[in-house]
């Protein structure tokens, strides 16, 4: 337990020279007002595809593609590590057995915005909305941060300026 009436006093570090703050603004939010209930998806570029649909979800400690997205990006068993592990439950208590892991390399936004990252994910076969969730480990490669109630991602480019 953390004793509230203690006085201590924090020390901010400044912000290096020349790095720009990577923040959202209230003129950002969708239509004025903080989105709760509407997922935030994004697009990306992978194994030369245009995928549309890829939840971005923070609260997943494994970045996650679906059989059918596998399929779509002409993969095949050859591109697969093998996954050693248990069996993954669903919410509603089913259990899946993943196929295994495909590294890939993921590109993010588009010319002077384009930033190129590689992700492995663990391909799944089960039925989703989604082709991939990008969950904690790309989203921190990418050095990006997602605001659900803006429905953006942002993210510094190899150039270290801010895109979304």
């Amino acid at each position: 337990l953390i004793d509230a009436t203690s006085k201590q006093s924090a020390t901010l570090d400044k912000p290096k020279k020349g790095s720009v703050p990577l923040s959202f603004y209230l003129e950002e939010l969708p239509g004025g007002s903080a989105n709760a209930p509407i997922p935030l998806l994004i697009r990306a570029d992978m194994a030369n595809f245009d995928v549309r649909r890829v939840l971005v979800g923070p609260g997943s400690s494994v970045d996650i593609m679906f059989a059918h997205c596998f399929r779509t990006l002409q993969l095949s068993e050859h591109h697969l590590a093998p996954y050693v592990g248990s069996d993954l439950q669903g919410f509603n208590g089913e259990t899946t057995k993943p196929w295994g892991y495909v590294d890939l390399i993921v590109t993010f936004g588009a010319n002077e915005t384009a930033k190129s990252i590689k992700v492995q994910f663990l391909v799944v076969d089960c039925p989703s909305l989604y082709q991939c969730i990008m969950g904690r480990t790309a989203i921190v490669d990418l050095l990006a941060v997602p605001s659900t109630a803006h429905l953006k991602l942002k993210y510094y480019t190899n150039k270290g300026q801010v895109a979304t």
